[in-house]
């Protein structure tokens, strides 16, 4: 698959829409979408992966520095007083580089409906959202994690971007893990962006799920999608999000192909959260999980995250912890 485009026709993605549509399916009032797939047993059979003690913190640093991973949207301001210390912190939720659970009204599909088919425009307001808040989430994410290593499953060290990462790539890093991914799991998926970065620099564009991996996560029954890739961002999606300016002519890729209009510039988003209420996990660091996975020979573990209790907010930064 090239960095430009996906197979998929956007009829082909309304059909995946509906197909994967879970409106309904725990009642019209539901706010939790796919974390209804953790059971309690699920968070007690979760819980017995943690034998050796060891934690790794999947969350980029917050700080009021820019750097390449994280723009300076960040306001920290302190206040020193003779015996203690205060600060204020603030922060947009959604912004790139920050670690961060999304709600499941924080995306509208096409036709501007959020999850449960819900009008965005009837759950927004100004005081907050009134329906599929992040306060929904609050009492947290308790299960197994399993990290998915998309590049060490086809031997690299990282994805180009904009590269698509298929169904046929989730099972082989299912292979190379030596575990199958099972209803309630968080699957933690890398590609190797920070190492990429480190590396070579950033990049506006980024690899990620293409629509059949994002149907994959439907079928196993996925209850949080995490990692270092929030979604794929081709040369089109960039200029559709406003990351590159927009070309004066028609637009190519770098193949001189003509860029076809879309309305799934970020299909794992736009699909995955609305039509499924699939909780994402953004921005993740995950190269320190890899390594220790790698050493362990153990692609298993607990997973434990919970938001800030916003109510009516969109989503929360947040630690997510992977526990051996």
């Amino acid at each position: 698959m090239d960095s430009a485009s996906s197979a998929w026709s956007d009829d082909e993605l309304l059909a995946l829409y509906a197909r994967v549509s879970n409106a309904g399916r725990w009642g019209a009032a539901d706010e939790l979408g796919t974390l209804n797939y953790i059971s309690p047993q699920t968070s007690r059979d979760a819980a017995r992966l943690a034998k050796t003690g060891t934690v790794i913190s999947l969350a980029r640093p917050i700080t009021p520095r820019s750097v390449p991973s994280q723009p300076a949207e960040v306001e920290h301001r302190m206040f020193p007083g003779e015996m203690s210390a205060d600060d204020y912190l603030g922060l947009p939720v959604h912004q790139q580089g920050l670690t961060h659970l999304d709600c499941v009204s924080h995306v509208a599909g096409p036709d501007g409906k959020v999850y449960n088919e819900r009008q965005l425009h009837d759950v927004i307001t100004s005081a907050g959202l009134t329906h599929g808040s992040i306060y929904a989430q609050r009492g947290g994410i308790v299960s197994r994690g399993v990290l998915l290593d998309i590049p060490a499953s086809l031997g690299l060290h990282w994805l180009e971007p904009g590269q698509e990462v298929s169904a046929h790539d989730l099972e082989a890093a299912e292979r190379y893990g030596d575990l199958q991914v099972r209803t309630g799991d968080v699957a933690v998926v890398r590609g190797g962006v920070v190492a990429r970065e480190a590396e070579l620099g950033p990049n506006v564009f980024a690899p990620g799920l293409g629509p059949d991996g994002v149907e994959w996560l439907h079928d196993r029954e996925v209850a949080v999608y995490a990692g270092d890739m929030p979604d794929r961002v081709t040369p089109l999606a960039a200029q559709i999000l406003g990351l590159v300016a927009p070309a004066d002519d028609e637009s190519t890729d770098d193949d001189g192909h003509a860029l076809q209009p879309t309305r799934f510039p970020l299909p794992l988003h736009q699909i995955g959260i609305a039509a499924m209420g699939l909780v994402l996990l953004d921005f993740c660091l995950v190269e320190q999980l890899a390594r220790t996975c790698r050493e362990l020979r153990r692609y298993e573990f607990l997973f434990v995250a919970a938001p800030l209790p916003v109510q009516g907010g969109t989503g929360s930064p947040v630690n997510p912890l992977a526990i051996f």
